[in-house]
């Protein structure tokens, strides 16, 4: 538990040493297909660690009841007040209550249950992974504001690992039968080490750089717009549906997008 948790901290670090010092233009900087703005980001990332932070302290049932909340009027009032902060005060919300969240985490039992989505509880472990996961997609929002490169480092194994344990969900959400037999994956980590699922044997296979797999899995990348090597038609559909989140199915990202 520890080691997922100092890995969930050196990313909250190099994200804050990302937007500590940004003008207020590029604090306002949109991306992606919908208007939002790097301090967006920052604001949505806090929210959902306050929401892990409740549901880890037994002070909901389940993301479902948290939203719920929206119909009241003081949590009405909460949101507008958030929207409304400047990116200092957001980012300050977001140190408070990312250390917050770390602390509960670090000494917890990695195999205890906590309530996520209704009916679908997940292992502590499994949180802090999907809290690392959810953060590093977003900075990726965030760099391409910036126009730089996304920073991959060996902690990228969180979000490759969710890739897989997501996959039959991935294809439920898109109306899908899951094939008895999936792709084998061999993604080159930063350090040059493998990461492999899947038996090395199957006919439908997904090999290149596992920086490439993460930025397809959490659906900023359309596979074919990197390096990656997909060969077999099984291969081909999970890359194209591929998410390592809860939710809708996002669109695939379109080609040179």
């Amino acid at each position: 538990m520890k080691e997922i948790v100092n890995d969930l901290v050196a990313e909250q670090a190099a994200v804050d040493r990302l937007v500590a010092n940004l003008s207020a233009e590029d604090w306002a900087r949109e991306y992606r297909y919908e208007p939002w703005n790097i301090k967006d980001s920052i604001i949505h990332i806090a929210f959902f660690d306050e929401a892990a932070l409740k549901l880890l302290g037994g002070e909901a049932t389940d993301l479902m009841e948290i939203s719920a909340a929206a119909e009241q009027d003081e949590y009405v009032r909460q949101v507008k007040e958030r929207n409304e902060m400047s990116p200092a005060e957001a980012l300050d919300w977001w140190r408070e209550t990312r250390t917050r969240l770390d602390a509960a985490l670090y000494d917890k039992n990695p195999k205890e249950r906590v309530p996520w989505a209704p009916g679908l509880p997940m292992a502590a472990k499994s949180l802090a992974s999907a809290r690392l996961m959810e953060l590093w997609a977003h900075s990726v929002d965030i760099y391409d504001a910036l126009g730089l490169p996304p920073l991959v480092e060996e902690r990228i194994t969180s979000t490759l690992f969710l890739s897989w344990q997501a996959r039959p969900n991935a294809y439920r959400i898109n109306n899908l039968p899951l094939p008895d037999a999936p792709p084998y994956l061999e993604l080159t980590l930063p350090s040059g080490r493998l990461w492999t699922k899947g038996e090395a044997g199957a006919a439908d296979r997904i090999k290149g750089a596992a920086a490439d797999w993460a930025l397809v899995a959490v659906r900023r990348r359309n596979w074919r717009d990197t390096g990656l090597t997909v060969s077999g038609e099984e291969a081909r559909r999970f890359a194209d549906i591929v998410q390592t989140y809860a939710g809708w199915a996002d669109p695939l990202p379109p080609v040179g997008g």
